[in-house]
């Protein structure tokens, strides 16, 4: 496989089509190259967790929602948003390689 970029023609519901055409013909490309990698960050991640043994499962996922979404009930906005804001932070950093970054999971 070559490094040129590729075409594709793709059929879309109305909602995607409607997003997609916001973005502007010059920025569909980028737009749709971020989601696709994003999921297959997902996946690999899946994947990861899979090999170390742990198993998601939908009874988990719903238990995890609903225990964030209890966090969510009883933090103010401006608490859950900055939590998740220094989480998204770090695991960005910590993807990134940046080993001085601090931890997700440090409080």
């Amino acid at each position: 496989m070559t490094d040129a970029p590729r075409r594709f023609t793709i059929s879309v519901p109305p909602d995607v089509a409607q997003t997609l055409e916001s973005q502007g013909n010059r920025l569909v490309s980028a737009y749709v190259t971020e989601s696709v990698r994003r999921r297959r960050r997902v996946e690999e991640h899946k994947e990861l967790l899979l090999a170390a043994g742990i198993h998601i499962s939908e009874q988990g996922v719903a238990e995890a929602r609903a225990r964030r979404l209890g966090v969510e009930a009883e933090w103010s906005a401006q608490r859950f948003e900055a939590e998740r804001a220094r989480i998204r932070a770090a695991m960005e950093a910590e993807m990134n390689g940046d080993d001085d970054a601090p931890r997700a999971d440090a409080a």
